[in-house]
């Protein structure tokens, strides 16, 4: 009987690296980009945001433009190629969910009552229809360009090289030596024109916090889980001395800016890394004991050493996520609603009500019962009420002119008081006495859980049942979420005077965003490339490169997906794990040609 013939692409013409020029620029110098514009606001932001009609922007906006000229270029250079050589289109079914997932994003726009932000992408983000479609461009390019070894080698090693730059950034910031806070740092980042206001600048994010050039300590945590896992399948393929040295030092660079990041959702995407490699490495495991043994000490040193330096923070942070309403020991305000009607003001708490009265521009203020409280007053440039009851000493009001503001625990909030009695001064200064309450689904008395993640993901949640056929628009996520929900804000932040403009969840965005069907379509694109992973490299793994680099870039999915639990899909990071999809099926093709001519 004649032996089955595979044929995975293996004998069509290899392109040259030149063709895969775009697409090594996206992966190697995007994500490295940190340049000011300064970037006109429309209506609709302007309102959604926080009143300014002008953003500055340093991370994401050139990052987002770079990207869509890279992808122009890789399409044309797809072209070309398709046209001077014999090419034919690899089958595979992933082909469907992609191009199903690129359609609900076209129709998510042409229908969004948003079109200029679905369009072009929110403030802060620029993730609107043409970056997401250049996300599905390139996983797509990626697959079909790249045929073999030689090809691979060139992608990973300009997509490593660009992280052990970006580590290298991070680790400097870690130890305080942050690049973007020095005279010449600035000067980089800043249009001649704007060099002036080089001594003004100053990013919100504190000493030791690892935020690279990706805008975010989280966007940080997705990336080193993101990269991790192909660094050390670089380090154990390399056999050259130097090249291996580097690679160990890449992994170290990597796992201190993870760790520096103090991102939690990073670090989840890591422990799936070290869970799904325990597997799919076992045979290494047991054949290098000494030093797979010097690898779990040096991961278990770094993370203490790391948490000493940040005086525990990171301990601090996981503990976290298990705590309700507590930080510290210190409880928060457990608000529950404010109540106006005239002239008096009620503020509801699940252990008190504090009644606040206005009479002849005289403030009185009660109990529970009615009864008024007694109640101390300091002058000064504000004046301020303490009570003397024990059950409102955590209560302090200052009176400036018409505005009250009002402190209890770690929440706070301005009231103002006229001849048409109390009003909530809300985002942007809008005042209202009429607060809703949107619809929630689970986390009550629990939304400062994961840096108030519960709280969003409650309220974002009832969304996606107007969302199942087409989302709002890609990058429209903070003009449909609930940003008048006054209290849910002040339980979970401490104050009304928040924007929520991303939900900390991928899965959530798409839904929201594109609508459930193109998550749908996300989950099985996805779910194809990991049941065909996980068949492929769960009975063996050797030492070919195609194997290691197919493992290693499986574990770097199963990572970025683990994190985006709770991270969100960013320009910074997105493209990368785009590539990388399309550069795992690749490896998968080869692996599995391989091992049927072994088998012939």
């Amino acid at each position: 009987m004649p032996k089955k013939k595979y044929n995975a692409g293996l004998k069509y013409e290899n392109p040259s690296l030149f063709y895969l020029l775009p697409i090594a620029f996206i992966i190697s110098v995007v994500p490295l980009i940190v340049y000011m514009k300064v970037v006109e606001l429309t209506p609709i932001e302007i309102k959604n945001w926080y009143g300014e009609q002008y953003y500055t922007d340093f991370f994401s906006y050139y990052k987002s433009q770079w990207l869509l000229a890279g992808t122009v270029f890789a399409v044309f250079f797809f072209i070309v190629y398709s046209l001077v050589h014999k090419f034919q289109v690899k089958k595979s079914f992933a082909y469907i969910p992609a191009i199903l997932y690129a359609m609900m994003v076209v129709l998510s726009t042409v229908f969004s009552d948003y079109k200029e932000v679905a369009l072009r992408g929110f403030v802060a983000r620029y993730e609107g229809m043409y970056v997401l479609l250049s996300y599905v461009a390139l996983f797509l390019i990626t697959f079909n360009l790249v045929k073999g070894e030689r090809q691979i080698k060139f992608l990973m090693g300009a997509l490593l090289l660009c992280s052990f730059v970006i580590g290298l950034i991070g680790v400097f910031q870690f130890i305080g030596l942050d690049i973007f806070r020095t005279g010449f740092g600035k000067q980089l980042l800043l249009p001649k024109e704007y060099e002036n206001i080089a001594d003004s600048i100053q990013f919100r994010f504190g000493e030791s916090n690892v935020y690279a050039t990706l805008s975010n300590p989280n966007f940080v945590g997705s990336y080193t889980a993101l990269l991790l896992p192909v660094a050390f399948a670089a380090f154990v393929y390399l056999k050259n001395t130097y090249l291996k040295i580097g690679a160990a030092l890449l992994n170290i660079i990597l796992l201190l800016c993870l760790f520096g990041s103090r991102s939690r959702a990073g670090m989840m995407g890591l422990g799936v890394t070290l869970l799904f490699g325990l597997i799919l490495f076992r045979r290494y495991i047991f054949k290098y004991k000494m030093i797979s043994l010097i690898s779990v000490i040096f991961i278990v040193v770094s993370f203490t050493g790391v948490n000493h330096a940040l005086d525990g923070i990171l301990i601090d942070r996981i503990v976290a996520e298990f705590r309700q309403n507590v930080d510290g020991g210190v409880q928060y305000f457990d608000l529950q609603d404010i109540v106006f009607d005239n002239d008096t003001v009620s503020i509801i708490s699940s252990s008190e009500t504090l009644a606040i009265k206005n009479a002849d521009n005289k403030l009185y203020f009660y109990d529970d019962e009615g009864n008024m409280l007694d109640h101390t007053l300091t002058e000064g440039e504000a004046s301020r009420v303490t009570f003397k009851d024990e059950k409102y000493r955590d209560y302090i009001i200052d009176i400036n002119g018409d505005v009250l503001t009002v402190r209890q625990k770690r929440a706070e909030f301005q009231l103002r008081v006229g001849s048409g009695g109390f009003k909530l001064i809300g985002i942007n200064g809008d005042e209202t006495n009429n607060i809703k309450k949107p619809e929630s689904v689970g986390f009550a008395g629990k939304e400062r859980m994961g840096s108030a993640r519960a709280y969003i993901w409650s309220r974002t949640l009832p969304m996606i049942k107007d969302t199942i056929i087409l989302g709002n628009g890609p990058d429209t996520y903070a003009i449909a979420f609930p940003q008048y929900d006054y209290i849910g804000k002040i339980r979970a932040y401490g104050t009304p005077q928040m924007i929520v403009d991303k939900p900390h969840n991928t899965y959530l965005q798409i839904a929201t965003n594109t609508g459930l069907l193109s998550l749908l379509a996300f989950l099985a694109l996805c779910g194809f490339y990991l049941l065909q992973s996980a068949k492929l490299y769960i009975k063996n793994v050797d030492s070919s490169f195609t194997c290691l680099a197919g493992v290693g870039i499986f574990l770097a999915v199963c990572a970025f997906l683990t994190a985006a639990l709770a991270n969100d899909s960013v320009v910074a990071v997105a493209p990368i794990f785009w590539i990388l999809l399309g550069l795992g099926l690749v490896c998968n093709r080869l692996v599995l040609a391989n091992t049927v001519k072994k088998d012939l």
